[in-house]
């Protein structure tokens, strides 16, 4: 591993030098901003000046390319969006491996704290001064995945860096409190009048998550479902919106249940959240459906979108799954930049921005706009009611299908035909219910 302060100074002169080049253009009340997620360093890879190659989490030659490449993107942009996991896959037992010492000893804890700060300056270098909207993921722990410590010190070492990149006068007054307790909080929005970002770390609300290096997880849990409901009656209470930040998406993972060992298909199906916070949480963005404007995640690494569907079968809610920095799920790393309105706050549009040769030596590292949401699925906007319409076309067939095939793995060959079913399914029926009924069908 290089000297960190070394290392540092190397990885933001190399962003700054990276910042002239091509941007997204604002015009008249539209704005832009930009989305990058699972960034998933790995400061222990290999330095063989070469980015990762597919299979491979992030090392230092993908994480200086791909945020020069961001910062090109930020030159116009109002602001950012992160929506977590910034260590690598397993990052305590190679941390441990690299220093030579157990898993479990205070090294390792300094280690995961000073990555994440590491990876925070490099987004502050990348920002020029703009601010950016951070989650924790399952691996931004110095306990392990999807092992946060509510109250622990990891938290408490990554909260003025946190601070720093939002700006401390957009935070809510509650900032220092609910980030020390679990890495949650809310922001003012940078340019809408009234508006509310909030950044949930839904990891506590996980199947997976484990509170093995403390106690209070499950306090932890309720507590933030509880602090949400509140942000959101108060922001209705004022006439405002909120968009949501959270790193795991809404309803059920298509990958796991594709891969589960049950014997029935409904025993396959496997949510992305546990009761009961799923259910509060589906009812949370139900109730509050005219306040919650939009929703952005990560986790899954693809390009995605999940819809939030009312009884009646309307659209209420879209959240728009980012994919990742990090190829090591087979995907070419990248990351989206929006447009928005500044007077409404409604996100109109989106690029999608993806690095088409991993593993090619850093200097060389081709980084190309992929599509547009608009002109790929010949829409006239990006909302909760378009992508519907296309999730219903998509579930006939034909060529929006394909499109959607096309994109999911970011210019790196075509979502497989075996399983799709899941994943369409997984767009709109976000509740085990409805998903099991559209996956499963009559197969019992």
């Amino acid at each position: 591993m290089a000297r960190p302060a070394t290392f540092f100074i190397r990885l933001c002169a190399l962003v700054v030098l990276g910042m002239a080049g091509p941007s997204a253009r604002a015009a008249g009340d539209s704005g832009t901003f930009a989305v990058i997620s699972d960034i998933h360093f790995n400061p222990f890879a290999p330095k063989d000046q070469a980015t990762s190659r597919i299979g491979e989490d992030t090392n230092q030659a993908l994480l200086t390319s791909g945020i020069a490449a961001f910062a090109r993107a930020m030159a116009s942009a109002d602001f950012a969006i992160v929506p977590g996991d910034l260590l690598a896959h397993g990052f305590n037992a190679k941390a441990a491996a690299s220093l030579g010492v157990d898993p479990s000893s205070p090294a390792v804890d300094d280690v995961a704290a000073k990555t994440t700060l590491f990876v925070a300056a490099a987004l502050a270098g990348a920002l020029g001064g703009k601010p950016a909207f951070v989650a924790l993921g399952n691996e931004d722990s110095k306990c392990g995945d999807y092992k946060i410590e509510p109250g622990g010190p990891y938290l408490a070492a990554t909260r003025e860096a946190v601070r720093g990149l939002v700006g401390a006068e957009r935070l809510d007054a509650d900032f220092a409190e609910t980030w020390a307790a679990a890495g949650y909080y809310a922001a003012r929005h940078p340019t809408v009048a009234n508006g509310l970002i909030v950044m949930l770390n839904d990891v506590l609300w996980s199947p997976h998550y484990q509170d093995t290096c403390g106690s209070g997880g499950l306090a932890a849990a309720e507590t933030m479902m509880r602090w949400l409901r509140g942000k959101l009656a108060r922001q209705r209470a004022a006439g405002g919106r909120v968009w949501m930040v959270h790193h795991i998406p809404w309803g059920i993972d298509a990958y796991s249940t594709l891969n589960a060992k049950a014997q029935s298909c409904p025993a396959k199906v496997v949510p992305f959240l546990k009761e009961p916070f799923a259910s509060e949480l589906r009812a949370l963005l139900m109730e509050y459906r005219d306040v919650i404007q939009a929703s952005f995640s990560g986790h899954t690494h693809f390009d995605d979108y999940r819809l939030l569907i009312d009884q009646s079968g309307v659209v209420i809610g879209l959240d728009k799954l980012t994919p990742a920095l990090s190829p090591i799920f087979g995907q070419n790393p990248g990351f989206q930049v929006f447009t928005y309105d500044r007077q409404t706050g409604a996100p109109t549009d989106f690029s999608t921005w993806h690095l088409t040769n991993p593993g090619a030596a850093a200097e060389v590292a081709d980084w190309r706009f992929e599509y547009t949401f608009t002109e790929a699925y010949r829409q006239p906007r990006y909302a909760p009611d378009i992508v519907g319409t296309l999730w219903q076309a998509m579930m006939k067939g034909g060529a929006v299908r394909d499109t959607y095939r096309r994109l999911y793995k970011v210019g790196r060959g075509e979502l497989s035909a075996d399983g799709l079913t899941a994943y369409l399914c997984a767009i709109g029926h976000t509740d085990v219910a409805s998903f099991t009924a559209c996956y499963c069908g009559d197969r019992r």
